[in-house]
């Protein structure tokens, strides 16, 4: 058995008493951790056949872990969502998964009452199925298939409709291979991880920890300050993972916190501003800190910028990790040389063999074996890259491209703006007029004039904002990413409200 399920026994048979994860309510050993996971898996083997699969809709936690490896240990396959999204979007990938059972917190009652619909609330909630086990047949291990799909896991759908990516078994070996590799992670490792298991890059934290023996603390909820600060300091954590929003919290109160007991820190999901970054520095001043690029496509990774370049190499997104090839290609399909600037394509193990019940969009990413990623990047002469934005987000402004990452990065890097959006509102002369919508810090006050004003000092005169405006908040994915085409629809109604129109 390739994946999960071997790297957890293989590390139960080193490590049984070893602490493996926990979460508020309960920590469980390697060994604690198996057994309750074989007892669900049984469960779940008797109730269906290999190749079904499970979705479990919940929090991240040791419960929710407990599900993810159950079903996977058990021949099927796991679907972790965020149950946070909105009803319809739950029952829309309920029915496009067709799953044997679901897995999630009775309020998805008022949603799924029926047989198939299992509500767990938390690890007390596991004890009946454990006990149901008790009476089922043994699990039958699968044959090591490299091609097996262990997994869908949902993109974070920041322009349209979520895609449900499938992972083999190889997939996983692969991109943990690279991981562990680029991290130096080991059994010594204690990680901290607010991410969700909906994303690859939270689940990687569970594959980490099956696969080096290190420990996981899993708090979902990155507001419960005073739980997470206990956490950190009692429970030896010396390892956090997380996205620039998680560490925008961690690290609000800037060198008043200090924590040396910190020595990795990895970032993902987007690119942290060099301000970010200057904080995570004074907040952990012992860390090293890695900037990662990946997507749920390359099973959570692409790239890694060690923690001795960050300097070296300031607003690179770093360089491939074990097992990954990458190009940068023009619109005709052509390589690209450093500095020039294109569309970034990956090959590897890693990759996805691509997207559930969706050939049509299979065969338009995945060609010739390459996955076409729609991020626009460059790379220097030592095999650095960097990240210039989306392929779906460039929009014309006066016959000029327009690129909003990075006028967002110039923006974000502005005293007294928290964060920026750039989006192209449809305009009958320029064919797009440049819209910045800003959130500015608490503290601080800072008009649009003078926002302007930096921008024509370090923009390109065409790249210039036409109009600021200040919002209180972003529609955003779990994952933090801000979804630009509800964005867009927003800001288009308070254009209209200013302007005296009805919605």
């Amino acid at each position: 058995m390739l994946g999960p399920p071997s790297w957890l026994r293989q590390t139960v048979s080193k490590s049984p008493h070893k602490e493996a994860i926990f979460d508020e309510e309960v920590s469980l050993s390697f060994e604690m951790l198996y057994q309750d996971t074989l007892r669900i898996a049984k469960w779940l083997s008797s109730e269906g056949e290999a190749g079904q699969r499970v979705m479990i809709v919940m929090p991240s936690s040791v419960s929710s872990a407990i599900l993810y490896f159950a079903t996977v240990f058990a021949g099927q396959v796991a679907v972790p969502i965020d149950p946070l999204l909105r009803l319809e979007q739950l029952e829309s990938m309920r029915r496009e998964i067709d799953p044997q059972w679901v897995f999630g917190p009775t309020a998805l009652k008022c949603l799924w009452n029926d047989a198939s619909f299992l509500s767990v609330d938390g690890y007390e909630d596991l004890k009946q199925w454990i006990l149901h086990s008790e009476r089922s047949n043994d699990v039958t291990p699968q044959e090591d298939d490299p091609s097996r799909l262990l997994n869908i896991v949902y993109t974070s759908g920041t322009t349209g409709q979520p895609k449900g990516v499938m992972l083999s078994a190889a997939n996983l070996e692969a991109v943990i291979r690279g991981i562990v590799k680029a991290l130096t992670i080991d059994e010594g490792n204690r990680i901290f991880s607010p991410l969700p298991f909906s994303h690859t890059y939270g689940l990687s934290q569970l594959w980490l920890m099956a696969k080096t023996g290190a420990t996981l603390a899993v708090v979902p909820d990155i507001t419960k300050m005073a739980t997470i600060k206990k956490i950190l300091l009692e429970r030896h954590i010396n390892t956090i993972a997380g996205i620039p929003y998680h560490f925008v919290v961690l690290t609000r109160r800037g060198d008043k916190e200090r924590l040396d007991s910190i020595r990795l820190v990895t970032i993902a999901g987007e690119a942290p501003s060099k301000h970010l970054v200057e904080k995570v520095r004074i907040s952990y001043p012992k860390a090293r800190i890695h900037i990662m690029y990946g997507l749920t496509e390359a099973s959570t990774r692409l790239t890694t910028l060690p923690s001795e370049d960050l300097e070296r190499k300031e607003g690179s997104m770093g360089i491939p990790i074990e097992g990954v090839e990458l190009k940068i290609i023009d619109e005709n399909g052509q390589k690209l040389g450093p500095h020039q600037e294109g569309e970034l394509i990956a090959k590897g193990p890693n990759i996805t063999s691509g997207y559930w019940k969706n050939e049509e969009l299979t065969r338009r990413t995945i060609i010739d074996g390459w996955f076409h990623t729609g991020d626009i990047v460059k790379r220097d002469e030592e095999g650095y890259y960097y990240h210039i934005g989306r392929k779906d987000f460039i929009f014309k402004s006066g016959g000029e491209k327009i690129v909003p990452a990075a006028i967002e990065k110039v923006l974000k890097e502005i005293e007294g703006v928290k964060d920026a959006a750039v989006i192209g509102i449809e305009d009958l002369y320029r064919g797009n007029r440049i819209c910045a919508a800003l959130i500015k810090e608490n503290r601080l006050s800072i008009t649009p004039e003078e926002i302007l004003l930096k921008c024509q000092n370090r923009l390109n005169p065409l790249w210039v904002p036409h109009e600021i405006i200040f919002m209180e908040s972003y529609p955003k994915t779990s994952s933090g990413k801000i979804r630009y085409g509800p964005l867009k629809e927003k800001i288009l109604r308070i254009k209209g409200k200013k302007n005296g129109t009805k919605d």
